[in-house]
């Protein structure tokens, strides 16, 4: 039998500091105190014939995002940029070939300029809720558009659009590895990468919970989603099927994980 796992590695592209309230739904928590989270995109290498896969690709511009989407402060320095979080991988940006979006927020979608040779897999309804949010224009955060920002959208439908594709529901993109469409959770098209390693199977959960114990452990949904019931079914499925759960905004992961996954359940 073939073996199609991956070994997965953590890339910190900038920080933030947020409210903990993010962590727990309609703001039902004791815990109003801000933490420093990380900006976080993933890299997938494979340990059999396959090109490396990068997963997210952190924010624009620190500035950007305090001043267009009304956030506390960002930060990033040259050792965080992605140039050099890869090069720590032996990889350019050029090398890229397939970059997986779990979503299209700020956050996660800032950097796909940056890689000429990659193709972008992303839901075809996570690029329609981006392209044409539902929300006021009064609301005086979010950039008027729920996160997602204007730029980074422009650019996937205008100068990337060849290398954009879209997919529809669950799809497997290597041996390996899958995404799995968690449809309305933390946004209509979020979508989470599940990855074969030789520890089980690791989910990357994009933004669907940001808090492993809070949030999978404990079955309590996080702060922002679409749809309370498809969040919930969301984190019990994941508990079920992940050996490992990787989230995108936590400092212990990286520290666990900086040097490749370890055995361990969640």
């Amino acid at each position: 039998m073939t073996n199609h796992n991956w070994n997965i590695y953590p890339l910190v592209l900038g920080e933030a500091d947020v409210s903990k309230v993010l962590d727990t739904f309609w703001s039902l928590s004791r815990e109003k105190t801000m933490v420093t989270v990380p900006i976080l995109a993933w890299l997938l290498v494979p340990t059999f014939k396959e090109t490396p896969i990068l997963v997210d690709t952190g924010f624009r511009d620190a500035n950007r995002c305090q001043d267009v989407h009304g956030l506390g402060p960002h930060r990033t320095k040259p050792e965080w940029s992605l140039h050099a979080q890869l090069k720590n991988h032996g990889l350019t940006v050029e090398e890229v070939r397939t970059v997986i979006l779990t979503h299209l927020h700020y956050d996660h979608a800032g950097g796909c300029a940056e890689f000429p040779n990659a193709k972008f897999i992303i839901q075809r309804t996570e690029l329609q809720a981006a392209a044409a949010p539902m929300v006021s224009k009064k609301l005086d955060f979010g950039g008027q558009a729920l996160f997602y920002d204007r730029k980074d959208i422009a650019d996937l439908v205008d100068p990337l659009w060849p290398q954009v594709q879209l997919i529809e529901g669950d799809h497997e993109v290597a041996p390996g590895v899958k995404c799995i469409l968690f449809e309305n959770t933390h946004t209509p098209g979020s979508q989470a990468v599940y990855v074969e390693t030789e520890f089980g199977t690791a989910v990357i959960l994009g933004d669907i919970a940001r808090n492993v114990e809070l949030n999978i452990s404990q079955g309590i949904p996080p702060g922002l989603f679409y749809d309370l019931e498809s969040t919930y079914r969301a984190m019990i499925r994941i508990k079920n099927e992940a050996d490992i759960v990787l989230p995108c905004h936590d400092y212990e992961v990286v520290k666990k994980y900086g040097n490749g996954l370890k055995e361990g359940k969640f």
